[in-house]
């Protein structure tokens, strides 16, 4: 979007549209903007032109500048960041310390698959914190309470879903994840934002509830059927190969 653009991006009288069909039927705007230097500017073309609210989530914002971030802020809006994928394709470092100062929400995400190669957000956590407190060259700039935070309720805020999820509150879904410290890896367990943000992982996740469901238990799915979700994707995937004459 906006000036400066990638040649692939969206042009003004297609994403205008877009925006203000999604604000008509009442839903959240997420926008990929300012992810590298050839999108410089995008979010405050955005803003420009009167689209930047408080129902829009900025995705990657890596060269975001000053004013915009003011910008941002000043609209209510919040911003996602999804390190690996930013790393994996040479955007650039996230700005994850000058976004929390200036208390714009931000939340973590993984942006797609094929390119991170998984969504595991204990890494994501992990590498934030890693990232900021690298850039500042001080180990505590960031701390693993902060970053956990930014994995769970503040995520949550990102979206404008915190009434509903993010943390653990009598009203609000029975969302949660309960992680084994009888594993090897955190069996010596001691503060927990810690020990989450630089430990964990993904195989000591133990038990999973959404909305009151428990979708795992004893680290295996309860409501799914993993071999038959393999099978069909693998067959999607080699029919479309197919059918793009890619092989």
């Amino acid at each position: 979007m906006g000036g400066n653009n990638p040649t692939t991006a969206i042009p003004p009288e297609i994403y205008r549209r877009e925006i203000e069909a999604a604000r008509n039927l009442g839903l959240p705007v997420s926008v990929h903007a300012s992810g590298s230097r050839p999108a410089a500017g995008q979010v405050n073309t955005i803003y420009k032109a009167n689209l930047l609210r408080q129902d829009m989530q900025i995705i990657h914002a890596i060269v975001i500048t000053k004013e915009e971030i003011a910008a941002v802020k000043a609209a209510g809006a919040s911003i996602s960041i999804s390190p690996f994928s930013e790393l994996r394709i040479g955007f650039g470092m996230p700005q994850t310390g000058e976004l929390i100062a200036a208390g714009i929400p931000v939340g973590l995400s993984v942006d797609t698959v094929e390119l991170t190669g998984n969504a595991d957000m204990f890494g994501i956590m992990k590498l934030v914190q890693n990232i900021e407190n690298g850039k500042a060259e001080n180990e505590f700039k960031l701390t693993a309470r902060r970053v956990l935070e930014l994995g769970t309720i503040e995520g949550a805020r990102s979206m404008g879903i915190a009434d509903k999820v993010g943390s653990l509150k009598a009203g609000k879904r029975a969302d949660l994840i309960m992680v084994s410290t009888r594993d090897v890896n955190l069996g010596v367990f001691t503060d927990p934002a810690h020990m989450l943000v630089t430990a964990a992982q993904p195989s000591n996740v133990d038990t999973v509830v959404i909305d009151g469901r428990i979708l795992k238990r004893g680290g295996k799915l309860t409501a799914l059927n993993v071999a038959q979700i393999v099978g069909e994707a693998s067959a999607a995937n080699a029919a479309l190969r197919k059918r793009a004459e890619w092989w």
